[in-house]
Formats: C-alpha cells, structure tokens, sequence
C-alpha cells in the first residue's frame, strides 16, 4: 500500500419504510471516514485539536385489561389486513404495543430464546435467533407484510455480563426504560425487507441494543444518557464491511481517554451469523486518545495536516503507520454518538 489509501467506514443510523411502517437501515456517517498510509521518517509532525418510527415504549397504561386491549386491537387489525391490506390500516397497526405475556404460546416461546441472550449480554447468540429461518414466520405468524412492537419485564438486575457485549460494569447507571422493561420490533415491510430491532437493560445499567436487517447487523451496549464506558460494532451484509468502537463517553457525549476502533472486511460465503461470530478475526485494530473535552491528541503527520485532515487514532506496522482522520473543518460533530454507532430506531 503506498502513501494515503484510504478505507472507507460507514455506521448505521435510522431510515423510514415507505407507507408509514417503521423500517431499520444505513446512516452514512461520512465523518469517520479514512485510513492514512504514512511511512516513519524525520519530517515534522505538527499536533493539531482534534470528531423509525412508532415509539414502542408506549405501553398500555393500567392493568391486564388494558394489555389484553391492545392484543384484541392488534389481531383485529392483523385479520383485517389478511382480507384487504391498506397501508393505513398497516400506520395503525404500527402505533400498537403488546405485552408479549399476552400473545401466544408460540410467539413466547420464539422470543424466549433472544430474551435470554439479551439477558446473558450475548449479542452473538442474540443475532443468531434473530437469524433463525423461521424468526419472522413465527414472530409475525405468517404474516408477509407486518410490524410487531413488543415489551416486557426483564428477568431481574443481575443481567448481562458477557465479553460478547462488553463486560465493563458499575452498577450505578439508571436502566432508562420504565419499570426495568426492554422493548423489541419485528417488521417486514411493503419493499420485503425485514428488519428485527431490541433494546434491552443490562445489569449495570446500560442499554444492550441490537439490530438485525437484510443489508446490516449492528449492536451497542451504552448507558441511555450516552456517557460512561461503551462498545458498538456493524457489519455491512452486502459487502462484508466491519466498523467498531470501544471506549468511554464523557458526560459532554464525547470520547474521552482511549478509544479503539476495529476496521475490516469480513468473508459472508459461509452465511451472515458464521460471519459475525468471526467479525473481528481478520480486523486491523486501531488506537487514539481524546481530551477531556472530546478532542483527538494524537499527533497529525505534516501532509495529513497541510491536506486538511486531522488524525484521531493510528496502526502500526513495521515501519508503516496507518492513521484514522476526519476533515478539520468538520471535527466538532465527528464523534458524537450517532457517528460512533450508538443510536436505534425509536430516537
């Protein structure tokens, strides 16, 4: 590789269906973008300051009656579609929350199995429910065009130590979903793309989130207010493209002390969960420091500089170090948490 290739790194963020139905998709982050080639010499290197709609946290007020209104509303509405499907019917289906203790035996059980990992911080065995042949057959019975929004309980406040999800706790943070609940939907819209997404409150406080779609798989396991110890990761399904990022937010919503980020591509020939199970086996891992005040304190080559790029973290191979930048200009909003992969569909 000669002097200045570049990688390109893209981070998911949130996308509207068409006709009204809640879809998960890409966001291009465009600010956490290049990997610079720069061979070690004596030149001067000069620092510079470093960057879905239908909230399904509505649940039903009151007691069973309520909850078991609103999945009398749902099977109504889900039996109506069968017969004559309109995408406002669809719109109102979409606002609908379910308890899942209120559904069916079947449907309870197809969940179980992603409770539990969630519970288990295991986003590993997460996606790989989530990917089961029949996750949307079972969990939309049958239904070809749909959308699901579910919450329930969590277990209880021992949840989620796991080295998949991050294991870093503090048991101090508040969980941020009322009542300790976790919320998940399950759609499949009117274009035939699928999409699974849940939020889940771990242990220690943080939300463990997880997104599943045809094109993308993605997780992060942050504190609901954004600061404190995170870690997120996304993998391209179309071109095998991996991004994460582990490290800590200040109460700004900025990184601060060590961030690490891990840029790759990943094999897909054997499947999309052999391939995230293996994300990181072929990642080049790269390493930067911030200030406490968010910015990169890692110190820019001379033609990065001159080039308007500023560098906020760096590989080293040999004799060749490979730097991460953003464009200068643009360096205040290029490490918020949305451009660290740290957002999900209900925002």
């Amino acid at each position: 590789m000669k002097n200045k290739n570049f990688l390109q790194a893209t981070f998911p963020g949130i996308m509207l269906a068409a006709f009204l139905l809640t879809s998960c998709g890409t966001q291009n982050t465009q600010a956490l973008t290049m990997a610079e080639e720069v061979q070690e010499t004596d030149a001067a290197a000069t620092n510079t300051e470093g960057s879905a709609q239908g909230d399904v946290s509505a649940q039903p007020e009151g007691g069973d009656t309520e909850e078991a209104a609103a999945l009398t509303k749902r099977n109504e509405l889900e039996w109506e579609q069968r017969l004559d499907y309109t995408t406002e019917r669809q719109a109102q289906l979409a606002e609908i929350t379910v308890a899942l203790e209120q559904d069916t035996e079947d449907v309870k059980q197809k969940a179980q199995g992603l409770l539990e990992s969630m519970d288990a911080g295991n986003v590993d065995a997460a996606v790989d429910n989530i990917l089961a042949e029949d996750w949307y057959t079972v969990m939309l019975s049958d239904l070809l065009i749909g959308q699901r929004n579910y919450i329930g309980a969590i277990k209880g406040s021992d949840n989620g130590n796991s080295d998949n999800a991050d294991s870093d706790k503090d048991n101090t943070a508040d969980t941020g979903l009322d009542g300790d609940k976790w919320k998940m939907t399950i759609l499949s819209d009117e274009l035939g793309q699928h999409c699974t997404a849940i939020e889940y409150p771990l242990g220690d406080g943080r939300m463990f989130y997880v997104q599943v779609t045809d094109s993308e798989i993605r997780y992060y396991v942050c504190a609901s207010d954004h600061t404190g110890a995170f870690t997120s990761a996304a993998l391209n399904l179309a071109d095998g493209s991996l991004v994460s990022y582990e490290g800590t937010l200040s109460a700004a919503n900025r990184p601060e002390g060590t961030l690490t980020i891990q840029m790759g591509a990943v094999d897909l020939s054997n499947g999309a969960a052999e391939a995230f199970h293996n994300r990181s086996a072929q990642a080049t891992a790269y390493e930067g420091e911030f200030s406490s005040d968010g910015k990169p304190m890692i110190t820019t080559p001379a033609n990065l500089n001159k080039e308007g790029k500023t560098a906020y973290a760096s590989a080293k191979s040999g004799r060749t170090t490979y730097y991460l930048t953003v464009a200068s200009d643009g360096i205040e909003d290029a490490f918020t948490p949305t451009q660290l992969g740290i957002s999900n569909i209900w925002e």
